[in-house]
């Protein structure tokens, strides 16, 4: 799986969809895009998650402590436990917005994918 970030979200593909990014990044059939992206809309196209992501937020599912924000995806493993979800998020326009979750078994997932 390969990740590309925009300026309004990351979104995963196969690397067999053969993705051109001197044209259309995008077919209208690849799992959850809507609209072609074009070169100008791809900020940067990676193998991880992770490496897509501006910030890191811990929240405390018991809700006895604030979202604390890490600046690594390290630092947030680090540092999160039992009754935290790991949450990747990026800056957009529209502010901080989550895009990737932790799951149980410790590995990244999109959350619109």
């Amino acid at each position: 799986m390969k990740y590309i970030r925009t300026k309004d979200g990351i979104y995963s593909y196969e690397p067999t969809h053969n993705i051109d990014v001197d044209g259309f990044v995008v077919q209208h059939n690849l799992t959850g895009w809507d609209k072609p992206i074009m070169k100008e809309d791809v900020i940067k196209i990676t193998d991880t998650i992770e490496e897509l992501c501006d910030k890191w937020v811990l929240i405390d599912r018991t809700g006895f402590n604030e979202p604390y924000i890490c600046d690594t995806y390290r630092e947030g493993k680090e540092l999160k436990d039992d009754t935290d979800d790991l949450i990747g998020a990026i800056f957009t326009d529209k502010g901080l917005i989550y895009v990737a979750k932790m799951n149980e078994k410790g590995e990244l997932e999109l959350l619109w994918d």
